[in-house]
Parts: structure tokens; C-alpha cells; sequence
């Protein structure tokens, strides 16, 4: 693997700076151990897959899982091509894990919950889980523009969506409740924020963050006839907020968690993923000597 191969380059891609600094918030509180099954749910195209691999070392054994085909098949381009051994992709539902049960040390989740069509049965095929996720009140001055612009226009039925778009982040309680009615204890939990920063409005709508992970939900809170008049009028308070601001400044709150059920399989009992099969961890112990 040369840094200048075209196929090199051709997996170096781009990791949003709001999935970055979910990353960096994971990373900064998760606890590194060796010898570890680890399972990363809804992998997308492999952040933090490769990095929770490369960061625990040959040890330990990373899968990742995702319902996103489209996802799922750059992120085996990037395992092959970083020769990254010690990671194994899936395509399956995280709801109906191929796994037997306590195989997997520590199932991991940047941003995934949110998500998950059923989390709650999600959460019964865990037993140690740790997840990042964004809350109720992510983008908060965005929303409140949004909510104000449809006060405006006096149409209540967009304001109802608006109202329950914004329900399904959350919060950390509502979150925490599931946890521990699917029998999890919580023995970490960490809140945290940063800024998203535009110059404008304009700047925001064409971000292509914005594009790709958010507008088309948006779309959705107005009827298709008042989308122009709406996302205009929108828009132009953004840059009014903006101007007297001196930018767009977008908060992004932030939950670390960490869970686990009281009933945990033995780490000499846990299977380790190597070749496609499974191996006991004691197999496994000393990595094999560098070569370089």
C-alpha cells in the first residue's frame, strides 16, 4: 500500500467535521483493552470501524455491521486495500444480529441509534454496549428559525412535524430508560458539546452535510407546493442571524454511554472472529511478529 497509488487514494475519504467530532468524543472516553471481539453497529462505510481496529492492534478482532449496502461495499474496498486483518464486514440488521449470543466483548455505536427502525430490540442483542449519539436541541438555533418561520406562515401541520422531527433525537433520560428496561446497567455516561460553524445561511444549505444527511428530512415537514416559499424564506433569516452574529453558529450536544447486562460470558468462554471463523481468544494472545 503506497500513499500515492490511485487505489490508495481512491478510499481516502472524507469524514464530515459533525461525525469527526463524535469520533474524537468516543475515542477521548472509550477504554482500550487488548483481546477483545468488538462489534460496530451501523459501520457505514467504516468510521469508526478502522480506527477502533487499528487503535486496539492485532489483538483484538473488529466487526462491523450495516443494512446500508452502499455503504457496506467501500468499506471492504478499504479493508482490503489498507490490509486492516484484524476488521470483518457484514451486511445485517442490527436488530437480527448473525451472532450466537455473548460472542462479542463490546458493541460500539457512533451515531447509530438514532438510526435504528427498532432500538429496543437492538439493545436485546447487546450485552456491553458504548454509543455516542446526538440529542434533543442538535442544531437548536437552526430549529428555532425553522419553528419561527412556520409561526409565521400559520401552518400548524408543518409546526406538528417540526415538533416530532425533533422528538426523535431525544434525550439522555429517554435513552438511559431503554438501556436499563433491555436490563442494562449504566456504569458511564458523558455529555458534551461543540459548534458547528457557516457563514450564512447560504453556506449552510449548500454544505454537503446538509445535503446529503439532513434536507431531505426537512422536505418532508412541508407539503411539496410551499417547499420554495418556505426554505427561502428560511434561508434568508439564517443570513439575517448571520449578519448580525458575524456567522451561522449551530450547536451540536453530545451523549457518551456506556452499558452492560449483568449476564456477560467469561473472557475465556468469548470467540474471537479470525479467517471467517471463530478461534479462542487464548489462540490469540501474543500478536505475531512485525514485518515490515
Amino acid at each position: 500500500m503506497r500513499p500515492n497509488d490511485p487505489e490508495t487514494t481512491s478510499v481516502f475519504d472524507e469524514v464530515s467535521l459533525c461525525a469527526a467530532g463524535f469520533g474524537l468524543f468516543l475515542f477521548s472516553h472509550l477504554e482500550l483493552r487488548s483481546n477483545l471481539n468488538i462489534l460496530d453497529l451501523g459501520c457505514g462505510t467504516g468510521f469508526p470501524l478502522f480506527e477502533l481496529a487499528q487503535v486496539h492492534g492485532a489483538s483484538c478482532q473488529v466487526t462491523g455491521v450495516d443494512v446500508w449496502k452502499q455503504g457496506v461495499e467501500p468499506a471492504r474496498l478499504k479493508g482490503a486495500i489498507s490490509q486492516c486483518s484484524n476488521v470483518r464486514i457484514l451486511e445485517a440488521d442490527a436488530a437480527q444480529l448473525p451472532f450466537e449470543d455473548t460472542i462479542f466483548d463490546l458493541i460500539v455505536s457512533n451515531l447509530g441509534v438514532n438510526n435504528f427502525s427498532d432500538p429496543d430490540a437492538v439493545f436485546a442483542e447487546c450485552f456491553r454496549i458504548v454509543l455516542t449519539t446526538n440529542l434533543m436541541g442538535h442544531m437548536s438555533e437552526f430549529y428555532a428559525i425553522f419553528h419561527q418561520v412556520l409561526l409565521e406562515l400559520q401552518i400548524s401541520a408543518f409546526l406538528e412535524r417540526l415538533q416530532v422531527h425533533e422528538a426523535r433525537r431525544g434525550t439522555k433520560e429517554a435513552l438511559s430508560g431503554r438501556l436499563q428496561t433491555a436490563g442494562f446497567r449504566l456504569s458511564k455516561m458523558r455529555e458534551g458539546r461543540f459548534h458547528l460553524r457557516y457563514l450564512d445561511g447560504s453556506a449552510f444549505f449548500d454544505h454537503w452535510l446538509t445535503k446529503v444527511g439532513f434536507l431531505d428530512d426537512w422536505r418532508q415537514i412541508v407539503d411539496p407546493e410551499e417547499e420554495v416559499r418556505v426554505f427561502a424564506l428560511l434561508e434568508a433569516r439564517l443570513n439575517q442571524m448571520a449578519r448580525a452574529s458575524g456567522e451561522l453558529r449551530l450547536t451540536v450536544p453530545m451523549l457518551y454511554l456506556e452499558a452492560e447486562k449483568s449476564t456477560v460470558s467469561s473472557p475465556n468462554c468469548v470467540a474471537d472472529i479470525v479467517g471467517g471463523k471463530f478461534a479462542d481468544k487464548k489462540d490469540q494472545e501474543c500478536p505475531q511478529p512485525r514485518r515490515w
